[in-house]
């Protein structure tokens, strides 16, 4: 099941050149325990990747990396809410217009994120005021070291902004294999950010799920490149949370900057914003370069490695740091090393 040298460079939304010491596609749960005994077998370390649209691979990925397609769709009918099971494999935008089709809401606002299934627990993705944990009640896992299946409650998950126990403490551990969405049969509409409120007015419709999804669809296919046509992952920062005295001072010098309550007296402010005033919007370096719809979302302009990309991105937070005291966390995960193929 294993192969050994596999080229990863098109397993990951950005395309930069990487190369894994092992490497094993698995499609169904069974499939993965055996993959992960192999590994253990060999003493191998391993790592995960699913959709490859929230990461960054450097040269050389040491030990076996496990691409999980697990697929499936299954519910659990209920009068007010539907329990929808989904394989770590699926889709997420397609998970979204299956829901929309069946009557279901509750993810509407998450249509077009791209990665699979998989992949949203562990950033607890969120777009348009929505987040993945308003509707997530159990993953699905089996842990890496004993093979054993698991089911984690939401509770467990310790979701947060970009954030979950995946990311932290088990990050190295569990391996999702599905997860299971609590969707409602009422349709609650969720139009807090203008930008889907004004597409929706343009679209002349009545306001269903459908329309939300298509309205947000239509927003980031304006602002965001699609990984197909240029190598990309997204937003690249997370959106920093600051105190109200640092809050004051931005706004002294950017008035109109918006800002979101973050609890205990903090704030959420866009780090495009901040990456704008600083003048990267459009900016290039070389192969890789700032989009110039979104200074969120860094691309892959044809052939660059993943120190380019980071190098960029490091002169970013440099310069926002110097220029507004605000330190920018890095969104996607940077798997590997530098270094000879294994």
């Amino acid at each position: 099941m294993l192969e050994r040298g596999v080229d990863l460079s098109r397993w990951s939304s950005f395309g930069t050149p990487s190369i894994a010491e092992w490497a094993a596609t698995v499609r169904t749960v069974p499939e993965l325990e055996r993959a992960l005994a192999e590994c253990r077998g060999l003493s191998l370390p391993t790592t995960v990747l699913r959709g490859g649209t929230n990461v960054l691979l450097r040269s050389r990925v040491p030990g076996c990396v496990i691409r999980a397609g697990i697929r499936g769709i299954s519910t659990i009918e209920g009068k007010e809410h539907v329990d929808v099971t989904a394989g770590s494999g699926e889709s997420w935008h397609e998970l979204v217009r299956w829901s929309i089709g069946r009557g279901l809401s509750g993810i509407e606002n998450l249509a077009l994120i791209p990665g699979t299934v998989g992949a949203a627990p562990i950033q607890n993705i969120g777009a348009y005021g929505v987040e993945l944990s308003e509707t997530l009640r159990m993953v699905r896992a089996v842990d890496r070291g004993t093979g054993e299946s698991l089911s984690i409650e939401a509770a467990a998950c310790e979701l947060a902004y970009r954030d979950s126990v995946f990311k932290t403490r088990l990050s190295n551990r569990l391996v999702i294999t599905a997860i299971v969405l609590r969707l409602s049969r009422t349709f609650r509409p969720v139009l807090g950010y203008p930008d889907v409120a004004r597409e929706l007015v343009r679209m002349g419709s009545r306001t269903t799920s459908a329309a939300v999804a298509e309205a947000v669809i239509r927003v980031r296919r304006r602002k965001l490149p699609s990984p197909r046509a240029i190598g990309n992952a997204g937003s690249f920062f997370k959106n920093p949370v600051i105190g109200a005295a640092l809050l004051g001072q931005l706004r002294a010098a950017l008035p109109s900057l918006p800002a979101r309550d973050a609890g205990a007296g903090n704030a959420r402010v866009p780090a495009a914003a901040l990456i704008d005033a600083c003048g990267f919007k459009g900016r290039q370096r070389g192969r890789v370069g700032v989009w110039h719809r979104q200074p969120l979302v860094l691309v892959n302009r044809g052939g660059a490695t993943a120190n380019e990309i980071l190098d960029l991105a490091d002169e970013i937070r440099v310069t926002v740091i110097n220029h507004f005291g605000v330190a920018l966390e890095l969104e996607p995960s940077v798997i590997g090393e530098d270094g000879p193929s294994p």
